[in-house]
């Protein structure tokens, strides 16, 4: 039977076997960050599912410099896991004085700046107990962004992967100020750069729609912020203000939404509502409404 060409790709391959497969667009719009995990390891086969599909990522000119180290439960793992929980746990207290964290809406009890800090400090707290940590490492060649084009999509690749099989996991960079004790106890070699770290487990939440700024804040034609007439989010989007705000003269054609206003025609109005259900990147975020504008972080 024809596959009308409106259809969106599916997620099919021999990997996946008889598990339940996951739309890939619903998967690229759906794939959270996961910082919360079920106390329970991840079985081989699931793993290796996960992993194969990382090591798909493309590289420049196919040379495959990445190379991921899994840390689970091993003598070396735990010594790992170990030193990464005292960096993480530093990292956090750290950002909760610079971003306040304790400070404005972070003095309520309820208020989702104050969940997500909950939610932070749970996330470090137990970062030893976490089922799996990656390293995702990449032949050091050219340096900075040229080598991170080698290594970051087989970590999207990885985190997509875990999603669809019902796993899920957090792309994080706290490991820099133990990458020397790691070294050694691991023996990553010299030539080889840490460029993430990412714990992965069985979520205890769930996966769910991301929210981003609109497409037209995103994307541009012709010329920079300028943005395109076909530059329309799907019907039901929600967004955020996450991340540093846009200029105040961004150039939009007639009809283009500004961000304190629903842009997604048929969506009605826009609901707040916290971003904790797992959260999109830790910093200040706004979720716009029509008639309000609430400060809120979101992880």
């Amino acid at each position: 039977m024809a596959v009308p060409a409106f259809a969106p790709p599916v997620v099919r391959c021999a990997i996946v076997g008889s598990m339940e497969t996951v739309d890939l667009l619903e998967g690229l719009a759906t794939t959270r960050a996961i910082r919360r995990y079920r106390d329970e390891p991840i079985p081989a086969d699931v793993m290796a599912r996960i992993m194969f599909a990382a090591t798909r990522g493309p590289t420049g000119s196919n040379r495959q410099g990445f190379r991921f180290l899994v840390l689970t439960d091993g003598p070396r793992a735990v010594e790992a896991k170990a030193l990464l929980g005292q960096t993480f746990r530093s990292g956090w207290d750290e950002k909760q004085g610079t971003d306040g964290y304790h400070e404005g809406t972070g003095t309520a009890a309820d208020s989702p700046k104050t969940r997500m800090a909950r939610t932070m400090q749970q996330f470090v707290d137990h970062f030893e107990r976490t089922p799996a940590v990656i390293l995702a490492c990449i032949k050091r060649r050219h340096g900075g962004l040229a080598d991170g084009a080698s290594i970051f999509p087989a970590c999207q690749n990885l985190l997509l992967a875990a999603r669809a099989l019902g796993y899920g996991g957090v792309m994080t960079g706290w490991h820099r100020p133990v990458e020397a004790e790691l070294r050694a106890l691991l023996g990553i070699p010299d030539n080889f750069d840490v460029a993430a770290t990412i714990p992965m487990g069985k979520p205890e939440g769930h996966h769910g729609p991301v929210r981003r700024r609109p497409l037209a804040e995103l994307v541009f034609e012709d010329t920079w912020d300028q943005s395109p007439p076909w530059a329309l989010d799907p019907p039901g989007t929600r967004f955020t203000q996450a991340g540093p705000p846009g200029p105040a003269t961004v150039a939009r054609r007639p009809g283009r939404p500004s961000s304190a206003e629903p842009r997604s025609k048929g969506s009605g109005p826009q609901e707040v509502e916290a971003l904790l259900e797992e959260g999109e990147g830790l910093g200040q975020a706004e979720v716009i409404d029509p008639g309000q504008r609430q400060q809120r972080a979101v992880g």
